[in-house]
């Protein structure tokens, strides 16, 4: 998990989680508790071209917000804020 609020962005106050799945199988990860705050999909390469790289305000909101399934050999990037 990184801190993005020690940089002034125009992003704001934020932090990302990086989810890497180096396994042939899927694993829940159990994701932090951001006070006021919520988590949202930014890359997940496992999904299709369209889906897998969203540009900026297009982020979809996890439901539920504490757990994120992580599909075999991907890459996930989540923000919080």
């Amino acid at each position: 998990m990184l801190d993005g609020a020690e940089e002034a962005s125009e992003l704001g106050n934020y932090q990302l989680y990086l989810i890497l799945n180096a396994d042939y199988r899927a694993h829940s990860v159990s994701l932090p508790h951001l006070d006021g705050e919520r988590w949202s999909r930014v890359v997940d390469t496992s999904l299709s071209a369209e889906e897998d790289f969203l540009d900026g305000g297009k982020e979809i909101e996890l439901d539920p917000p504490d757990v994120y399934i992580a599909n075999p050999r991907s890459t996930v990037v989540l923000l919080g804020r």
